[in-house]
């Protein structure tokens, strides 16, 4: 596909003395970038219609189910914010997102929040939390993976006994069985909406609600636990021995921030 003011964007890099193969290599980047929101977006393929929870999305997509090395991730990031700087000092958007990250970054000491976990049964009590948040949090913490959500419905987590999260999980859905829906009870169709619906709760929560982090301070959550054999990890995470390996380096590597929620209240 070509990508929005794709000529335009490289007559820029062009005048900027670009050499011909780095302008590829950028290109190689945003085309995969529209792709990857063409196949998880409701919404057309406009630079209008980015957010900047679609970018996380997306970082986290080349590291939780592409395993890219931070290096080819730090390479992504560069050339979308060459792409989306270009777009913004052309007033061809009027945000420019990577403003809106807040300072995310993929550094090669990531922090991840786990512990959130161990809180659960309180954050799912916050008035001020959304119900969307709370539905999401309790499935993570039961170690649903988020590319299941659009299609969960009632009948999908009769292994979750706990009378109050049920009774979460199921609200709204005495007449359409799904578990997330639309304002007009219809479902869901990308992950995405699911995503900008539960971003304000990030404020108060204090940790990463992207549909991939979340399902990384699960599965860290679980590879931290040293009561839990390679067998059994593998079993509750679905993987095999080697991405277990490659989880438990990441960790290695990893910084485990605490939760600490911002409640005004």
């Amino acid at each position: 596909m070509l990508f929005p003011y794709e000529k335009n964007f490289n007559k820029w890099c062009s005048s900027q003395n670009l050499a011909p193969r780095t302008i590829t290599s950028i290109n190689q980047s945003i085309y995969y970038f529209w792709n990857y929101f063409l196949q998880n977006s409701n919404l057309e393929p406009k630079v209008s219609n980015v957010s900047a929870q679609d970018i996380r999305a997306f970082i986290d997509h080349l590291e939780q189910d592409q395993n890219k090395t931070i290096s080819t991730i730090n390479k992504y990031v560069t050339h979308l914010k060459k792409y989306f700087s270009f777009l913004y000092d052309h007033q061809l958007v009027k945000n420019y997102l990577f403003t809106d990250l807040h300072g995310y970054t993929f550094d090669r000491t990531p922090h991840i929040c786990i512990d959130w976990i161990d809180q659960i049964d309180e954050i799912i009590t916050w008035p001020e939390i959304s119900l969307d948040c709370k539905k999401v949090l309790i499935l993570i913490a039961h170690g649903f993976d988020p590319k299941q959500f659009l299609n969960l419905c009632k009948a999908n987590i009769s292994s979750i006994n706990n009378s109050s999260y049920r009774s979460i999980l199921l609200t709204n859905t005495e007449e359409n069985p799904l578990i997330f829906q639309t304002k007009t009870g219809k479902q869901i169709s990308a992950l995405t909406s699911i995503t900008r619906k539960i971003a304000p709760d990030k404020d108060i929560l204090n940790f990463d609600l992207t549909p991939g982090k979340l399902r990384l301070s699960y599965i860290y959550y679980k590879v931290n636990d040293p009561s839990l054999s390679d067998l059994k990890l593998m079993e509750i995470l679905h993987c095999n021995r080697k991405s277990l390996t490659y989880y438990r380096n990441q960790l290695d590597k990893l910084k485990l921030a605490p939760f600490t929620p911002k409640r005004t209240v």
